[in-house]
């Protein structure tokens, strides 16, 4: 091996946009927001087929997410209305609270 060409090792994880605050992270940093069938659901395991979208499951993202004034969210190429936002919150803070009795 000559001197000069080795490459460094590149982080190979997925870097996703944040719906909530629309900056960029690692994919594990964030929770996956998954449509499917007329139905948007919190994908806390990330295996729900159809469309997804992220979210960091801090509070100000997700303030952000619900008080959006987007009428459709690109990612998911749906709309989603507030009171299924405030059910997408609700859900994440939820699991985030039984995270923490946990731990």
């Amino acid at each position: 091996m000559r001197k000069g060409n080795h490459k460094p090792a590149r982080n190979r994880e997925p870097v996703r946009t944040c719906i909530g605050c629309m900056n960029q992270d690692v994919n594990s940093a964030m929770v996956r927001i998954a449509a499917r069938d007329g139905t948007v659901v919190a994908d806390f395991t990330r295996r729900v087929a159809g469309r997804g979208a992220y979210l960091h499951p801090q509070g100000e993202c997700i303030e952000r997410f619900v008080n959006a004034k987007l009428r459709e969210f690109r990612s998911l190429r749906r709309k989603i209305d507030r009171p299924e936002r405030l059910k997408i919150a609700d859900a994440i803070r939820s699991h985030l609270a039984r995270e923490a009795i946990l731990e």
